[in-house]
């Protein structure tokens, strides 16, 4: 299998089917619609490292292309890229990434809550667009010359009006046409109309959110009516191809959240009362001989939890170790494959 080059600080330590591999700066794999978490105390690396995830990401999308004959399969780079964060005017690593096509946010619940609702209407508007056009295009590919009667015509202009203030509204999703077919239909049609044409259409959100320093937010209540909440289990239908948080504590995350997520990163400085809590939520790693202590040991041995030794402390200060919690094959689909 190919990996993503996404090169870390140090040591990883993976844990996948009760095997434990160490790794000396290895790849860490991209994942389809995956929610990753990211916890520890405060400067241990965790924003810089979203920020080498958010670039992985970036850089495999550009290498794929989106089909239009395929809408729903989420190729191509992404349309839109959201970093949400409390301290969004102080994050120094935020500020590093001033040139990324990023639109930044502040983290208040109001904030997040209207990108939550933004993301859900652009996504059942779009998906009336896509069928209305899956319909048109399939119909100029059947057609090598048309003859347009009047009813006709002011279906298909109706139509073509349709998208095209679908494309005014999200530049974003603008893709071009590439069947040459289609293209030379659309071409007599819209001479016709006397209109010009870029001979584009609108496609499918490609979506990445990033929720950093998320730790104490209002946001994380255990409930099933927490709208944040749907957010994460419905980010699949939402066209959210990867989601980031970062939190200071797990335990924060109430266990709903914390199932939910694919992979996670702990860095330094979380509890042995914590690293107990999460264990207990992913089965996927425990066995007769890889119980609570044995998880929490490898946590301190590759993390470096030394309370009373500065020296260690600093030495690891920016390991951390990654848990793939649910490493089937679904979960890299939507690339198709695993991207080099």
């Amino acid at each position: 299998m190919k990996r993503v080059k996404v090169y870390f600080f140090f040591k990883i330590k993976m844990i996948r089917d009760d095997n434990i591999i160490q790794l000396e700066s290895q790849p860490i794999n991209i994942m389809s619609f995956g929610c990753i978490g990211l916890y520890g105390k405060t400067n241990t690396g965790k924003t810089t490292q979203l920020f080498k995830l958010k670039d992985a990401y970036i850089e495999n999308s550009k290498k794929q292309q989106y089909d239009l004959d395929n809408p729903s399969v989420l190729g191509g780079e992404f349309t839109h890229i959201y970093f949400i964060s409390p301290s969004i005017q102080s994050d120094k690593t935020s500020k590093k990434n001033q040139n990324d096509n990023i639109i930044k946010i502040d983290g208040q619940k109001d904030n997040i809550l209207n990108l939550i609702q933004y993301i859900r209407q652009m996504k059942d508007q779009i998906e009336i667009i896509i069928e209305l056009q899956q319909d048109l295009r399939q119909f100029f590919k059947q057609q090598t010359k048309i003859q347009y009667d009047r009813h006709t015509a002011v279906l298909l202009i109706n139509i073509l009006k349709l998208i095209e203030q679908t494309k005014r509204k999200y530049p974003q999703l603008i893709y071009k046409e590439q069947n040459q077919v289609i293209i030379d239909n659309l071409k007599d049609l819209y001479q016709i109309l006397g209109v010009k044409t870029d001979y584009t259409w609108i496609r499918i959100p490609k979506i990445m959110t990033m929720f950093d320093d998320m730790s104490g937010t209002s946001l994380f209540t255990n409930s099933v009516e927490n709208e944040f909440y749907k957010f994460i289990v419905q980010r699949r239908h939402l066209h959210v191809f990867a989601c980031f948080i970062v939190a200071h504590s797990i335990t924060n995350l109430y266990y709903q959240f914390r199932v939910n997520q694919t992979a996670i990163l702990l860095f330094n400085g979380l509890k042995p009362e914590q690293m107990s809590d999460y264990f207990n939520t992913i089965q996927e790693v425990q066995s007769k001989n890889f119980g609570e202590k044995e998880f929490t040991e490898i946590y301190k041995n590759v993390i470096g939890y030394y309370e009373d030794d500065f020296d260690k402390k600093i030495k690891y200060r920016y390991n951390f170790l990654y848990i793939v919690i649910s490493p089937t094959p679904s979960i890299y689909q939507g690339f198709e494959k695993r991207l080099k």
